[in-house]
């Protein structure tokens, strides 16, 4: 009778081992079951970082309220840091190399988002200053004096006056000479120094 009592108990005892361990998986997986993904609003699945450079992303974990809490990990933290402050990352490169930043979901570890990020050697260049405004001189008009070339005076030729030759009277003297040569009479020429006289 005893031996009986002791085999039901053992029996009871594996069937409850057997039963609370089926109930802990199925707990388990019924958590892991509520994570659905993880983002990170901004971020790239490949990145690169210029040293000095500093980002700061959002993590979404979709999932059943109150199983959305995450942790984020560096692989080298000698090249990128990373710092969690509520549901945000922030990324800084600190030199040369590559790293992978991990997020992770707390609840399942499968569920995860890996950035790789390269940093390179040039340094984050500071942000631009504004122009300042560049004032331009008035330019005063150069206008030149037009001086026009002086117009020479034409001048005329002067006309030369005609003069006619003048006219020697005709004397006694002539007269009779003219006579002499035209073989005229005396009595020509009497009528002729009357008509001088007159």
């Amino acid at each position: 009778m005893k031996k009986c009592m002791k085999i039901a108990s053992i029996v009871m005892t594996f069937v409850l081992v057997i039963t609370s361990a089926a109930f802990i998986s199925t707990t388990r997986l019924e958590a892991k079951s509520k994570v659905k993904s993880v983002t990170v609003k901004g971020a790239k699945k490949n990145m690169t970082f210029k040293v000095g450079e500093k980002k700061t992303f959002k993590v979404k974990v979709k999932g059943k309220k109150g199983k959305t809490a995450f942790t984020v990990k560096s692989s080298n933290k000698k090249v990128v840091k990373v710092k969690k402050k509520g549901k945000k990352i922030t990324i800084t490169a600190l030199k040369a190399g590559n790293a992978k930043v991990s997020v992770k979901a707390k609840k399942n570890k499968k569920k995860k988002y890996v950035i790789k990020i390269k940093v390179t050697d040039k340094k984050a260049s500071p942000a631009p200053k504004p122009a300042e405004p560049t004032t331009v001189a008035p330019v005063e008009p150069t206008v030149e004096p037009t001086t026009a070339a002086p117009v020479e005076p034409t001048t005329v030729a002067p006309v030369e006056p005609t003069t006619k030759a003048p006219v020697e009277p005709t004397t006694k003297g002539q007269l009779e000479t003219r006579n002499s040569i035209g073989g005229m009479d005396e009595g020509d020429g009497d009528n002729i120094e009357d008509l001088i006289n007159h």
